[in-house]
């Protein structure tokens, strides 16, 4: 009799688990922005991140793509912040967008400079950590042009990504191509010397 009621409590609930996954995979399939909430608020960041990707899959907003790419370089899920870092850079609304953070974000310390060097930096960092290292200097410098260098910059990020990885060689690509750029802003020369200081010390 014993055996039977445990062997029928064990039977429930392996049922029970099985419908729970049901229901917890149903969920996370047509409600990813719930989920992405959810596991935000119990501390699962890479979870949350998956979730984000989704979310934006579904929408198609700019603003889910910009949590969707933060969100995943946060966690060092590169791979997704490459992708769909291009997928921000490139799309209509970006500048829009960026307005919109510069004015929601000003006097933060949250982000140093622009939204959009910030966010180029987040891309082009997640590009060399995914090691496409020349696509992350034309991340970079695409978002720049060849007569400014403005202070928090997009170099600046991947810079600290080469650092941060102790990568003397690539520190040294960064000079090559910050090396030819002219700024036509006396402050942005200042902020141009200075950064190239650096990388020769990070060369050496």
């Amino acid at each position: 009799m014993g055996k039977l009621i445990v062997k029928t409590a064990a039977v429930t609930f392996s049922l029970l688990v099985a419908v729970a996954l049901m229901l917890f995979g149903i969920v996370s399939l047509s409600a990813p922005a719930a989920m992405m909430e959810l596991t935000d608020s119990l501390g699962m960041n890479g979870a949350s991140a998956y979730y984000s990707v989704a979310v934006y899959d579904r929408s198609g907003d700019i603003s889910d793509l910009a949590v969707a790419v933060e969100k995943s370089y946060d966690v060092g899920h590169y791979t997704d912040a490459a992708e769909y870092g291009q997928k921000m850079l490139g799309d209509d609304a970006f500048a829009e967008y960026c307005a919109a953070r510069d004015e929601d974000t000003e006097g933060s310390s949250s982000i140093l400079g622009d939204y959009r060097q910030y966010a180029t930096g987040m891309v082009a960092s997640a590009e060399y950590f995914c090691g496409e290292k020349d696509a992350a200097l034309d991340t970079a410098f695409a978002q720049l042009g060849e007569n400014s260098f403005p202070a928090n910059n997009a170099f600046m990020y991947l810079r600290n990504a080469a650092v941060q990885s102790e990568d003397k060689e690539f520190c040294g690509k960064i000079l090559e191509r910050c090396d030819g750029i002219t700024p036509q802003d006396a402050q942005d020369v200042k902020v141009l010397q200075n950064f190239l200081d650096l990388l020769r010390a990070d060369c050496a």
